[in-house]
């Protein structure tokens, strides 16, 4: 078990924002060089260039302490919601020729969101000290009414040990 004590939720969430910056591709990157920062923890501008990601905390924090005295040791369980959300059309190309748009293109990065942070747990471990992580719920794809972007929701629970 990994105990730190210094680590909260803001820098969870941090390390999961940069977790995914690290190992997702940028589906961007198929029509151009320059490189970005896609994933977020605030929510994306209208007029900000799309596919992005947005990873925010849903409700509070679920604690228990786990060891007695006046240093105890703190459980800390934390639900972050990671929204990806992509324009209409957005056509992108997968490593086997096989193209995704609007639903299909938001399910399949939905998906490579889970499968990322799964293959990442070592490294939140050692890293961060993110000594757990399960998939919650993923939601299906919808058009949000006020933007007109597909987007879906990945939720995760994470948790680390405090001092």
């Amino acid at each position: 078990m990994t105990v730190s004590s210094d680590f909260d939720d803001r820098q969870a969430i941090i390390a999961i924002k940069d977790t995914l910056q690290s190992n997702l591709t940028d589906p961007r990157e198929q029509y151009t060089n320059a490189a970005r920062t896609w994933v977020h923890t605030d929510k994306p501008l209208s007029s900000a260039a799309y596919p992005r990601i947005q990873v925010r905390k849903r409700g509070p924090t679920t604690t228990e302490i786990i060891s007695p005295g006046k240093e105890f040791i703190e459980w800390r369980s934390v639900i972050l919601d990671i929204q990806f959300w992509t324009e209409t059309p957005f056509k992108w190309k997968d490593a086997n020729n096989l193209y995704y748009a609007d639903e299909e293109f938001v399910k399949y990065y939905l998906n490579q969101i889970w499968v990322k942070l799964k293959a990442a747990q070592s490294t939140l471990q050692s890293t961060y000290g993110i000594t757990g992580l399960k998939l919650l719920t993923d939601e299906d794809p919808y058009i949000e009414p006020d933007t007109q972007l597909y987007t879906g929701i990945v939720s995760v629970r994470i948790w680390y040990f405090v001092k």
